[in-house]
């Protein structure tokens, strides 16, 4: 198959209301034409997505493959849509060889330094202070008023921002994830904060991670810095916050996982790998382009061409081994390789502490008050909504 055979011939679309509504129609589709197969990922562009488990642990070690967008043929043309600016805007994750390398000892210097026992306090502190904010009430959203500012806004004071521009960054950073339309100005508008903050730190040094990769010996510039700490806000912030919204929703909506969850046969850190497996925070992303025309089980690569992993896909692909394990963890919800998530850690103790709080508080949930479509756009799978009914006089 090639790619000009395949432009006008009905492919699975990872955009649009039926995708937000329904992801795995589109899966199955994809699956139903193989472990690699083409799809829309937004108006008239094109993409091949794996779907295989196999198929993309093999793609991610592949050193055929980069993942620099400047290789993208469509990118040089300037024919992709502002919407995708998600795919281009520079970072750890666009980088190969001896830039990556360099790049990522700095990140991962600097996530190394972040005490974990003490961001498992603030978050504990910003979780209570937003329960708070709605516990009277008996009705809350649990993605737009918990989990999006305690992700945003932890992850936001690491950086170093003091928190009355925390929220600042919330807008863009989500904007640049869903693909809307404004997503290149969503862009800007990050950069430029992320630029304001890079110089007041270059001034005034503190205990913050911006501080530490600015006096890292891999001597970033002030650019290259700004890149590194959009890639922790978009990359970071917004799946974790969709971690805790879609854990959340499983602990809601299904009344034996709850009741296992009471009763000590599961735990919270069970029910956070199985989001990662069945509702992957990231769900198309790994962007890789052949350096040279490339077969892909079967598949003919053109150099230049985008080839997602589908995170989402692979996570529940029927020929995963061990899927159905309580402690599985085979998923790729982190990547792999050189390429591996570098704030597993962080993610996890945001997202943990986030959760448990939130079921200590509010443990006399309802049933959420709607269906739960996702937030627009490829490469995320989040809960646009977490209604809940709650009784007022039970909240801690």
């Amino acid at each position: 198959m090639t790619y000009a055979s395949t432009q006008n011939t009905g492919l699975p679309r990872l955009f649009g209301e039926d995708f937000r509504e329904h992801p795995e129609a589109a899966y199955a589709q994809l699956r139903a034409a193989g472990p690699v197969a083409w799809a829309e990922v937004a108006a008239g562009v094109h993409a091949l997505v794996v779907t295989s488990h196999a198929v993309a642990r093999e793609l991610l070690a592949d050193p055929d493959y980069t993942r620099d967008p400047a290789a993208w043929d469509a990118l040089v043309r300037g024919t992709v849509p502002a919407d995708l600016a998600y795919m281009y805007t520079g970072g750890l994750q666009h980088t190969d060889g001896a830039e990556h390398a360099r790049l990522r000892e700095a990140v991962d210097d600097c996530l190394d330094s972040i005490d974990l026992h003490a961001v498992r306090h603030t978050v504990r502190g910003l979780a209570r202070h937003l329960v708070g904010a709605f516990g009277e009430r008996g009705h809350a959203d649990l993605m737009a008023e918990y989990a999006d500012p305690v992700a945003l806004r932890t992850l936001t004071a690491l950086l170093g921002f003091p928190p009355h521009a925390a929220d600042r960054l919330g807008l863009p950073a989500w904007s640049l994830a869903a693909a809307s339309p404004n997503a290149a100005e969503a862009s800007a508008e990050l950069f430029e904060a992320l630029r304001e903050l890079v110089a007041a730190k270059r001034a005034a040094p503190g205990s913050d991670v911006t501080s530490w990769l600015l006096a890292h010996p891999a001597l970033l510039g002030d650019a290259e810095a700004a890149r590194q700490l959009a890639s922790i806000v978009v990359l970071g912030a917004v799946p974790t916050a969709a971690w805790i919204g879609s854990t959340l929703h499983i602990l809601l909506t299904d009344p034996a996982y709850a009741g296992e969850l009471v009763g000590g046969a599961v735990t919270i850190r069970q029910a956070m790998n199985t989001t990662l497996s069945l509702r992957c925070p990231v769900a198309n992303a790994s962007v890789h382009y052949a350096r040279g025309p490339k077969i892909l089980h079967g598949v003919h690569v053109p150099a230049g061409t985008p080839v997602f992993v589908s995170h989402a896909a692979t996570g529940t692909d029927p020929a995963r081994p061990g899927r159905h394990a309580p402690q599985d963890r085979s998923h790729l919800a982190w990547s792999a390789d050189t390429h591996r998530c570098p704030a597993q850690g962080l993610a996890t103790t945001i997202a943990e502490t986030a959760i448990e709080t939130a079921v200590d508080a509010l443990w006399d949930l309802a049933t959420p008050i709607t269906a739960i479509a996702g937030r627009p756009g490829p490469f995320l799978q989040c809960p646009a909504h977490v209604g809940v009914l709650f009784a007022p006089e039970n909240h801690r």
